[in-house]
């Protein structure tokens, strides 16, 4: 049984990989509105269930470990919620594990991901992570060229047929935070020319000490 602070444990795969989060949000929030879920609100004139999603994924990208926080006000069991939010979902988009949310979301520090691209050979790539790997990025406070380089915590790459599978563990902290897609800008700019097919698929994110984030 569950209750109070509750983590719900989700994946995103197929066509979802296109939903921005603001429609992530607005779809989670419906199919827990339509399954009854005992969710608590904010107060004010425009209430709204209290819930927070983990480490933001760019549109495009596929995940098998997303997080989404909420507060239950009453007790719940934990297969039967799951498969209530589930009926209301697609089968791109399915919560797989509800528990008890005891670690915080500030304490992941790294992300695994697995990268295919389709027109560039496991050599190039090899070549092309050699040495510095700068990209601008933009915020609020002006661009900054960054080396991603040493954001890599490891990687493996392999040849799978006519594709390349780019394996990387990548920092993920608040102030260490690699976006994949950036990464994928930087690979563009230091091989001179656009990747023009890849994919991006989340598998895991870390704590501290290589602990698997829960």
């Amino acid at each position: 049984m569950v209750s109070g602070k509750t983590r719900m444990k989700f994946f995103k795969i197929g066509k979802l990989k296109f939903i921005s989060h603001l429609d992530l949000l607005r779809t989670m929030k419906g199919a827990m509105g339509r399954s009854r879920v005992p969710l608590k609100y904010s107060e004010g004139f425009n209430p709204h269930p209290k819930m927070v999603f983990s480490l933001p994924l760019p549109v495009g990208a596929e995940s098998r470990c997303e997080y989404l926080d909420v507060i239950l006000t009453q007790e719940c069991d934990e297969e039967k919620l799951k498969e209530a939010i589930n009926a209301q979902l697609t089968k791109e988009l399915q919560i797989t594990e509800i528990y008890p949310a005891d670690m915080s979301f500030e304490e992941i520090v790294g992300a695994e991901y697995d990268f295919v691209f389709s027109d560039i050979s496991a050599e190039e790539l090899e070549k092309t992570l050699e040495g510095e790997l700068y990209i601008e990025k933009r915020s609020k406070k002006g661009s900054v060229m960054l080396d991603l380089r040493p954001k890599i915590g490891g990687y493996a790459i392999e040849r799978q047929g006519q594709k390349t599978r780019f394996h990387a563990l990548l920092g993920a902290d608040s102030g260490d935070f690699v976006n994949p897609e950036l990464l994928v800008r930087a690979i563009e700019k230091k091989r001179g020319k656009p990747v023009e097919y890849y994919s991006i698929l989340r598998l895991e994110l870390y704590a501290a000490n290589g602990r698997a984030f829960r």
